[in-house]
């Protein structure tokens, strides 16, 4: 069993009351075999998913993989506009239905939190409404700098809507190419966030950190692509990161999503500029779009500040944090179950808050349990480790 919060514990027992709480964690040398009910496998909490976009559950299998964010960003807003305008209720309905199957897989998938990413607020009445712990993420962008206000009221108009749900939100900023100064500012400067988390697409490709250097690279596509003109972006001589890093308030944390192509000095520098920054990896979606992986390594230095997410149906073939971990093990054995694990829950549930309640196995929390099956005999996964929700 991989409580997380203290050292694992072989032939680990845990009982729960009938809510899912956790009444107490022992050695099961210490029950009565015959009142106990064993299992084979790894016992661990509920994952936490850090970063999805549920809204884009009816785009599975519509973009071709491997063809790099910029053409993935033009196929992803080609597609959303191929719906007709006069069908935005059957569109809105289709939204809502593949959400509320995402979040029927993520449940079964040992699920219990997720960092939700919305432009919309088709998905928000289902979250509301789930089993799932959320916190809806929304997400503000746009190219023009002298429309900052208007996509800074749009955000602002989802993040009512999820007040009057009940939703914990946050108006954050969505990526480098698409947020100029003045949106930046606007998005930093709204105190009233519930809680107070920002989520960040962070260093996704070498196109993005072209773009900023010189003004090359695939973007250029997506500019001419959408007829945005290219007067609306000036190069900075500097990386993404570096051209952004200081529009980010010390004081709140953020969640930086894929960081994919960072350096060891832009690792720093996130961790030492903002306290409250944590790192997500999507590794099945980095894949996917620009097959590739962060390398995980420049991160070991910052073990409590490391969350997984799944990425959405648009970039993934299936929202499972499980199969994350096991891509990430597999593409760098170093990493131990323990660790990824502790990453796929309590840290996640430390990020969002939720740590008095999920991400750990200890005497009064309610984090769900999951069994995973199929692991090694050091605790190592394979490509036919599974899951059973037990809670």
């Amino acid at each position: 069993m991989l409580p997380v919060s203290a050292p694992p514990i072989i032939n680990g027992v845990v009982v729960t009351g009938d809510d899912g709480t956790i009444l107490h964690v022992g050695e099961r040398d210490a029950f009565d075999l015959s009142s106990i009910e064993i299992a084979e496998g790894i016992i661990c909490p509920g994952f936490i998913n850090a970063h999805c976009h549920v809204e884009l559950s009816y785009m599975q299998d519509k973009i071709a993989a491997g063809r790099g964010i910029a053409q993935f960003i033009i196929d992803l807003i080609d597609y959303r506009n191929s719906f007709p305008v006069e069908h935005a209720n059957d569109f809105e309905a289709l939204i809502s239905s593949a959400g509320e199957l995402a979040m029927t897989e993520m449940l079964a998938n040992g699920i219990v939190g997720v960092g939700d990413i919305s432009n919309d607020s088709y998905t928000f009445i289902s979250k509301a409404n789930s089993p799932l712990r959320f916190h809806t993420f929304i997400e503000c962008f746009g190219f023009y700098p002298e429309k900052a206000e208007k996509y800074f009221e749009y955000s602002l108009s989802l993040f009512h809507k999820a007040m009057a749900l009940h939703l914990a939100a946050s108006v954050t900023p969505h990526a480098p190419y698409s947020v100029p100064p003045e949106l930046f500012q606007k998005i930093f400067s709204f105190r009233h966030n519930h809680p107070p988390l920002f989520s960040y697409h962070n260093q996704e490709s070498d196109a993005e950190a072209s773009f900023f250097k010189n003004g090359t690279g695939g973007f250029e596509q997506v500019l001419q692509h959408f007829n945005i003109p290219s007067t609306v972006f000036f190069p900075t001589g500097k990386n993404s990161l570096q051209s952004v890093i200081d529009y980010f308030p010390q004081d709140h944390k953020v969640l930086f999503v894929h960081n994919t192509t960072a350096d060891a000095n832009d690792v720093a520098t996130i961790a030492g500029q903002l306290p409250g920054a944590y790192f997500c990896f999507c590794p099945n979606a980095n894949l996917y779009i620009e097959k590739r992986l962060p390398h995980f390594p420049l991160f070991a230095g910052y073990p409590d500040r490391i969350c997984i997410g799944t990425d959405s149906y648009a970039s993934n073939h299936q929202l499972s944090i499980l199969e994350e971990i096991k891509t990430m093990q597999k593409y760098d054995p170093s990493l131990s179950t323990a660790e990824l694990i502790r990453w796929s829950t309590l840290n996640g549930a430390r990020f969002f808050g939720w740590d008095q309640q999920l991400g750990s196995i200890e005497p009064g929390k309610k984090p769900g349990l999951n069994l995973l099956s199929h692991v090694t005999a050091g605790y190592n996964l394979t490509e036919n480790t599974a899951i059973n929700k037990l809670i």
